[in-house]
């Protein structure tokens, strides 16, 4: 700040109509300068009108790889899902779709293995939606559990992966906004539901996080308005609202 302030002080005796000549700087030192400067601090960001804040678009590269260190984040607050084989990958491409696997969930006391092969689109500004394509699963009661094993119900499974899946999302996020100490919810960052008859799970998502990290009044609001994948992961567009 305070190199900032002299250049801005150079600027104005260098922009100014008078000569140097025309000022009396025989006196003005070094230190009288640095005295000057002494008390100077950054102001704090004010509040401007919507055409002064800082546009954004742009596109974020997701890997593949960066999904699993999620996943294993997920797992590490979920004890319920569990990464099986750690040099294999978790979530990949395939075709049109995306294909999770490599993951076992206790469905309440089923063991399950399951390959889900997944379509997600936006369904509009901030709203996301993954729709199961297909579901193959290999399911086994726990050892403990003493009791014939019921018939596979593949939507009620599914129901209880998702809900898995979802509160280890949220124990996750949790978890990371406890250690960055910020004073919010998982939910004020993502909304997630899944509707067990469209098989589709709904996410809203928020940039209320964004203002933990930039300075109020200096980038317009952000929103989600893109996405896409390829065979090294996921392209999400984030933009200012216009």
């Amino acid at each position: 700040m305070k190199k900032t302030a002299l250049n801005l002080i150079a600027l104005v005796l260098l922009a100014g109509t008078a000569s140097a000549s025309e000022f009396d700087l025989t006196s003005f030192s070094a230190a009288d300068v640095r005295s000057a400067m002494a008390d100077v601090k950054a102001p704090a960001p004010q509040p401007q009108a919507g055409d002064d804040l800082v546009g954004l678009d742009m596109n974020v590269r997701i890997p593949f790889k960066t999904l699993k260190k999620a996943v294993n984040m997920v797992a590490a607050s979920e004890k319920r899902l569990t990464v099986m084989d750690q040099n294999a990958p978790v979530i990949y491409k395939s075709g049109d779709f995306l294909k999770i696997g490599n993951i076992q969930v206790d469905a309440n006391g089923i063991i399950v293995n399951p390959v889900l092969t997944l379509k997600p689109y936006l369904e509009g500004r901030d709203k996301f939606a993954v729709r199961v394509q297909r579901v193959q699963i290999h399911a086994a009661m726990e050892p403990s559990v003493k009791a014939v094993a019921p018939a596979i119900d593949q939507e009620q499974i599914m129901v209880q992966v998702m809900d898995v899946m979802i509160k280890g999302v949220y124990s996750a996020v949790n978890d990371f906004l406890k250690k960055k100490q910020i004073p919010m919810k998982a939910q004020d960052v993502v909304k997630l539901s899944y509707d067990k008859a469209a098989w589709t799970l709904h996410a809203q998502v928020s940039s209320k996080i964004m203002g933990q990290f930039v300075p109020p009044g200096l980038v317009g609001d952000l929103h989600l308005t893109g996405f896409s994948f390829n065979e090294a992961g996921l392209v999400i567009t984030v933009q200012t609202a216009n």
